[in-house]
């Protein structure tokens, strides 16, 4: 009876798998003329979104596929030829992160971009189509982030979110306030729609400075970035992406040493203004091929095309840190590793791995198939100083990646497991903003001698 109702359960399992394959496959035999629409982040649709949508339909077999200006400023179409020999379109409309919530809550896109998480009231308003922070509903495509651009004969090389934040406010508004030439200081700022704007507001101004309404808004980053470039005096935020012969300024969190927005503070989110761009798709009646394009979206095929774009990819890439001003005990333990281009983070208050790190568990499983090694994973927790019990946080949550890893096959003696308590903190903000960006697990990586590496 054991052996009839295993094998009903392995035929059903078949069937369905089976089933599922048909309907992937019969997807794209008799497409509409229009795809689906995407509406949101300027950041994400002004060229990653339809570099995207480009691969992907070439991917799935679609012929002579090209991006094409629509006739509306930041909105772009992607077309493409079917083997029918009807024209297919995807509509990618980039007015800003809000637009794309608003656009999904209107019935006006399929899915919505965004350069920052969805808030609670947008996901409370649009409970009809799921829950949109569910792993089936919301991707990170790619990680950025923000740089604070100047002049590129500005002299200063870098600056705390404070200043920052004063400058911005216009509380400090001479260069020569903070070391550099007597000149008035010219703000500009991405507008209210804006998803980098959003973000920029919470990491930077907070709830203590308001944007001086001298700034100049714009609801482009490229636009942004060549007015920057063309003022000695100007300051800016924009997208990595953008920065273009514009200067970009190292960035403190409060006490911490300052660094630049490059590959690697970038790909761990260890850079104080690093973000996550996301995709938001309804996890009820979703369009069909949207969710095969956001699949495809974070598959490794689709991260490289988000490297190829200019933002920083999630596929899982060995890097080689220069450590200065870390203790002795870190150094020694690192040492002879690779640092990975992935942090472990987790949703607040719990020990319990974000939608991000669940993908990046699977990442880091085919990475070790490919390129054999050991893992040495380094917790943190994000109390202040010395404190017994961080040391045990920050050590758990190591151990709850390592578990997550074993279920992806990855052998338990492949990974060691080091707390390393409050120490190495990348800010000293004890907001939630500060502390979820202090509480990680780094991975470090030993390959196995046949192992060839490459480093960024």
């Amino acid at each position: 009876m054991v052996r009839l109702l295993l094998v009903v359960v392995l035929m059903a399992g078949v069937a369905s798998l089976r089933a599922s394959e048909q309907i992937a496959s019969s997807l794209f035999v008799d497409p509409p003329d229009v795809l689906f629409t995407m509406q949101g982040s300027n950041t994400i649709g002004a060229r990653l979104a339809p570099a995207l949508v480009r691969d992907w339909l070439m991917a799935r077999g679609f012929q002579q596929a090209q991006i094409q200006p629509a006739a509306v400023e930041n909105e772009q179409r992607i077309v493409a030829i079917h083997s029918s020999g009807r024209h297919v379109t995807v509509n990618v409309k980039a007015h800003g992160s809000s637009s794309g919530f608003r656009a999904l809550l209107n019935n006006e896109a399929d899915m919505a971009a965004s350069s920052r998480q969805i808030r609670k009231k947008e996901r409370l308003a649009l409970v009809r189509y799921g829950d949109l922070m569910s792993a089936s509903s919301e991707s990170v495509v790619g990680i950025d982030g923000i740089a604070v651009v100047v002049h590129p004969d500005n002299p200063l090389q870098q600056l705390n979110i404070d200043q920052v934040a004063r400058i911005f406010s216009g509380e400090v508004s001479n260069w020569s306030e903070l070391g550099g030439e007597d000149r008035p200081i010219v703000v500009h700022a991405r507008d209210e729609r804006s998803g980098t704007w959003d973000t920029f507001r919470k990491l930077v101004l907070g709830k203590d400075y308001p944007l001086t309404p001298a700034a100049i808004r714009f609801e482009s980053n490229a636009v942004l970035s060549g007015r920057v470039t063309a003022d000695r005096g100007a300051i800016g935020f924009v997208s990595l992406n953008t920065i273009g012969q514009a200067k970009a300024l190292a960035i403190a969190s409060g006490e911490a040493r300052a660094l630049w927005p490059g590959r690697l503070t970038v790909a761990t989110e260890d850079y104080a203004l690093a973000r996550r761009l996301f995709f938001y798709l309804p996890s009820i009646r979703p369009n069909g091929y949207a969710q095969d394009f956001m699949g495809f979206a974070v598959s490794r095929q689709g991260q490289k095309v988000v490297d190829h774009v200019g933002y920083i990819s999630q596929n899982v890439k060995p890097l080689s840190p220069v450590l200065d001003d870390e203790p002795i005990y870190y150094r020694e333990q690192v040492d002879n590793h690779y640092r990975l281009s992935v942090n472990f983070r987790f949703y607040e208050g719990k020990a319990m791995l974000d939608n991000k790190a669940l993908k990046d568990v699977e990442r880091l499983a085919s990475f070790l198939k490919e390129q054999p090694g050991r893992l040495l994973l380094v917790g943190f927790a994000e109390t202040k100083g010395y404190n017994p019990n961080a040391k045990l946080l920050s050590r758990l949550r190591g151990r709850v990646v390592r578990q997550a890893l074993i279920r992806e096959g990855v052998p338990r003696a492949q990974v060691d497991v080091l707390g390393f308590g409050a120490y190495l903190a990348l800010t000293d903000q004890q907001n939630n903003t500060g502390k979820v960006k202090n509480r990680r697990v780094e991975v470090w990586y030993r390959p196995d001698a046949k192992s060839v590496v490459e480093t960024l």
